[in-house]
């Protein structure tokens, strides 16, 4: 009954803040974001482009008024992604001469946001390694810029669709480029 009666406090106690909706949120508190991207990938080694799911696991800044009094909301995170394809195969052969497979993996730090007029761009930065099992092939840096989808739709959760670049320096010191698209969801 004490445990009952304690959880119902915390509740009460807690429930005003969750009524106020997202304008509470932008008052500056800190929260998980969460985003699943899902993109396409084509390098100007390979005609073969690569398939890659992107998860963005991270905690938000506080949001920072810009010269024009609109809001940019961003946060830092870590960034796994999975490839599947041609493209970064490509990138692998001219590395390290090898015939590796098909699927890679990325680690990067990233930074992601929104903001703008109406909060509609989507911005994200990150930099990291890419990898075959144990064995890094590459580091690369990279851009996705794109719209936020179901801007006045009440919620955290918002639809984000653009396009990417990424710079790949492959370990013998060249640099080559990937281009993209992308779309997904994002809890901001």
């Amino acid at each position: 009954m004490l445990l009952g009666l304690s959880l119902s406090l915390l509740l009460f106690h807690t429930a005003p803040a969750m009524r106020e909706g997202p304008a509470a949120q932008d008052k500056g508190e800190r929260h998980l974001v969460l985003a699943a991207l899902f993109g396409l990938q084509w390098s100007t080694l390979s005609g073969v482009p690569s398939g890659e799911v992107t998860l963005f696991v991270g905690s938000s800044l506080r949001p920072r008024t810009g010269r024009l009094g609109r809001r940019w909301k961003t946060a830092l995170g870590y960034a796994p992604s999975l490839s599947l394809g041609g493209a970064e195969r490509a990138t692998a052969f001219f590395s390290w001469g090898g015939d590796y497979g098909i699927l890679y993996h990325r680690h990067h730090l990233a930074a992601l946001g929104h903001g703008g007029p109406g909060d509609r761009l989507y911005y994200q930065f990150s930099g990291g390694l890419l990898m075959w099992r144990s064995t890094p092939n590459a580091l690369e840096a990279e851009v996705r810029l794109g719209v936020v989808l179901g801007v006045r739709r009440p919620g955290r959760v918002k639809g984000v669709v653009g396009g990417e670049a990424r710079v790949v320096a492959i370990l013998s010191g060249l640099a080559f480029p990937h281009f993209g698209v992308f779309a997904g969801l994002a809890a901001f």
